[in-house]
């Protein structure tokens, strides 16, 4: 027993290894993306902390007003990981953002274009997440589906043409899908030490905030599923606020510009994130675009489209094509990167994923084990709860701003996949077991 324990455990780490490797050396053939400047130069709050904390502190009149809106836009996972691989390896931080209104050559002449070195190291600093990416989504399959549904999530994640692209580039990406394979696993297998699920939970969160969604299915876990005996509400509200603690705490630390003045910092992050999404809109809307997320029908439709069946988007807006369209067409020359990416393709993908859903439900309503229903049912109000979020709140369609459903999509489709292998087995059982039936039909 402990030889096929060591056998199985040496499988899942040879494979980790050999699709990592395939992952990162492909890492600089993606196309650049502007945003990756801008990760890039907001690592240099790594060093900033490490000199002066206070210079992150929110201030009500900024002396870096361009720092400070960032740290009221964005969450700081990517850009902290990326200026601890720049101080490691040496490398200095950027001089300028990227800015939108300037042309390429422009930007490059202002300090902000990364040098190849530089690019290099901020992307292999994220993916250096695909490893844990991976053994997460083998981790989540097996308490959803057992070892066969982890294989395949592992394997679905690998071929995934969103996550090749999206997650190895220098942006936040690469540690929310991280970070939502981290999570779900916590949430369907860290029963009895639930609360724990706050550290995966608060770095998905850290790293963008469409994860949100995640934090309330964990508060909803630790109240209603304990366990076959149920806790007493006092022990539930216990372990509610140790969630809570732990969760905020690591949020707290990452976040420096909270520490001075808390309330004012996070209204004015509020303030600053309504502003953004609507002049975002704005702009979106003002180009004529298919994907015109206006209505919930049409928010849908561009949910389905860019989940299962738009070819892999390097870029979002066409502003710098000309500089870009020749590594964009070298990319996806590569059949792996735009695998499934097509009419045919998406459909099978979709399917899967319905065929997933209707085996979760049939999970949550046949007599299963006990844990096995709580987990089923707790990745089920999950999906739901993060479904619902980004119908509602995505303002723009973009394709990497549903990259928090990837994870979940490649889950669901893998309880697919392995329900129809557990009919296929029934199936040949069943034939089997009747010798004469095969005769006759013979």
């Amino acid at each position: 027993m402990t030889r096929i324990f060591r056998f199985r455990n040496f499988l899942l780490l040879a494979f980790i290894g050999i699709a990592s490797w395939i992952y990162l050396t492909g890492i600089l053939a993606v196309p650049f993306h502007p945003d990756e400047s801008t990760q890039i130069f907001m690592s240099g709050d790594f060093e900033l902390f490490s000199q002066k904390p206070s210079a992150l502190f929110w201030q009500a009149n900024p002396t870096d007003e361009i720092r400070q809106r960032y740290r009221l836009l964005d969450p700081p996972l990517t850009r902290i990981w990326i200026g601890f691989a720049r101080w490691v390896t040496g490398q200095p931080a950027m001089p300028a953002d990227w800015d939108w209104s300037k042309t390429w050559q422009d930007n490059s002449a202002a300090g902000a274009l990364p040098d190849p070195g530089l690019l290099q190291t901020a992307r292999l600093a994220i993916g250096l997440f695909f490893p844990l990416t991976l053994f997460f989504a083998f981790r989540a399959g097996k308490s959803l589906g057992g070892d066969l549904t982890g294989w395949i999530a592992m394997f679905l994640t690998l071929g995934n043409a969103l996550i090749l692209l999206h997650t190895r580039r220098a942006m936040a990406e690469g540690a929310l899908v991280m970070g939502v394979f981290f999570s779900l696993w916590a949430l369907t297998a860290w029963r009895k030490r639930l609360w724990l699920s706050a550290i995966p939970l608060a770095l998905a969160f850290n790293a963008k905030y469409s994860a949100a969604p995640l934090v309330l299915a964990g508060i909803v876990a630790i109240l209603c599923m304990s366990g076959e005996k149920p806790l007493p509400i006092r022990q539930r509200l216990i372990r509610l606020a140790g969630f809570l603690a732990l969760f905020g705490g690591i949020t707290l630390l990452l976040n420096p510009f909270l520490w001075a003045h808390p309330f004012q910092a996070l209204s004015a992050a509020v303030t600053a994130r309504t502003d953004f999404m609507a002049a975002q809109s704005a702009d979106y809307f003002s180009t004529d675009t298919p994907l015109a997320p206006s209505t919930l029908l049409q928010s849908l439709l561009a949910m389905t489209a860019q989940l299962f069946f738009t070819p892999p988007a390097s870029a979002e807006v066409g502003n710098y094509l000309p500089q870009t369209q020749i590594f964009i067409d070298r990319y996806l020359a590569n059949p792996l990167h735009s695998l499934l990416r097509s009419f045919a393709g998406g459909g099978l993908q979709l399917g899967l994923v319905i065929l997933g859903l209707v085996a979760v439900i049939r999970g949550v309503l046949s007599r299963v084990k006990f844990s096995q229903k709580q987990n089923l049912t707790l990745f089920l109000f999950a999906v739901f709860l993060e479904f619902i979020f980004m119908l509602a709140t995505t303002n723009v369609a973009f394709q990497r701003y549903y990259l928090v459903l990837v994870p979940m999509v490649i889950l669901t489709s893998s309880l697919g996949i392995n329900s129809l292998v557990s009919i296929f087995r029934s199936i040949l059982k069943h034939k089997e077991g009747n010798p004469t039936t095969l005769a006759g039909e013979q």
